[in-house]
């Protein structure tokens, strides 16, 4: 059985390049640049759910296009659903993923780690399979857990407001969904800022190759749900039968550009796009030995934007 390899990388506020970069946001409301975030590349994260106060758009972050509010507290906030397979097994491989954050923090010993970016086949970002029970056994920073094969750092290097987490797991678990996300604790006016890299594998499969919001574009509509998996890098979406995928995008996204790949005779399909708007990077990784334009762009902003989108969701890889 043949494995495809599949990769997303985070970029919220700062860069896996970055070996230490001072960037944070301003919680501190006596502050006169309350709600600021001294961001790297991407958007931080910012709760502050009084809008009396700070009514949506007014804080420096908003204004800045620096950083996405929340308006809610939650214990458990999903940042992005990573895979979702439905029918269709993915085996989460390994990941890096750096956080800071004012709400960053061990809890129980690190039975769970508060506001730092996780990922988890589970919505529980607290009790998840990496982190079962307290750690009785850590008393010093780094920590290496054997069973888990897990390592985390607290507080590797400073920044100028909050806590750092390192977490690096390696492994194989089997499941048909992933999530990343964060333990919140139901706090607000916190931030957290974040960068990774999530590897997985899933079998070889026919793909729709289309960025989509998980949760306004994809599980709405039953038909995209029955044709292929999600995926968040927007590529490493399986089906069943190319056509079937075919069929089910082009009822549902009819002025979309979009691509299917069949893996069985290595054809790629393209929608309102031409091979012009094909990035290199994604010919290389599927390798087809043939191109069919099943329509072609009549507007080249439509083409434009899902290269675009692609390219914002499969940065070039780097260490974190």
């Amino acid at each position: 059985m043949v494995f495809n390899t599949a990769a997303f990388q985070i970029w919220d506020g700062t860069s896996p390049g970055a070996y230490n970069p001072n960037v944070y946001c301003i919680s501190d409301t006596s502050s006169s640049n309350y709600g600021a975030c001294y961001v790297q590349s991407g958007l931080a994260r910012f709760v502050q759910t009084d809008t009396t106060t700070y009514p949506v758009g007014s804080l420096p972050c908003e204004k800045n296009n620096t950083c996405v509010r929340y308006t809610n507290t939650t214990y458990n906030r999903i940042i992005y659903t990573l895979f979702n397979y439905g029918s269709k097994q993915g085996i989460l491989y390994r990941f890096i993923i750096r956080s800071h954050g004012n709400n960053t923090v061990p809890i129980n010993n690190i039975s769970f780690l508060q506001g730092a970016y996780f990922v988890s086949p589970f919505q529980d970002f607290a009790y998840s399979y990496l982190f079962p029970d307290v750690q009785y056994e850590i008393n010093q920073w780094p920590i290496y857990i054997p069973v888990l094969n897990l390592k985390a750092y607290f507080n590797p290097y400073t920044i100028t407001n909050g806590n750092v987490v390192v977490i690096s797991w390696n492994g194989n678990f089997l499941t048909s969904t992933a999530y990343v996300g964060v333990y919140e604790g139901n706090n607000n006016n916190i931030w957290y800022l974040a960068t990774g890299i999530i590897t997985w594998f899933y079998e070889s499969s026919p793909l729709a190759i289309i960025p989509l919001d998980y949760n306004n574009d994809y599980a709405p509509h039953r038909e995209l749900r029955d044709a292929f998996g999600y995926a968040a890098n927007g590529i490493d979406q399986p089906g069943w039968n190319a056509q079937d995928i075919i069929a089910a995008l082009h009822d549902i996204f009819p002025n979309r550009a979009w691509a299917v790949y069949d893996d069985v005779q290595k054809i790629l399909y393209l929608y309102n796009l031409t091979m012009d708007y094909v990035p290199d990077w994604l010919i290389n990784k599927l390798a087809p030995v043939g191109v069919k334009v099943l329509q072609s762009p009549s507007d080249s902003s439509t083409a434009q934007a899902w290269l675009n989108a692609l390219n914002a969701r499969n940065q070039p890889t780097g260490g974190t």
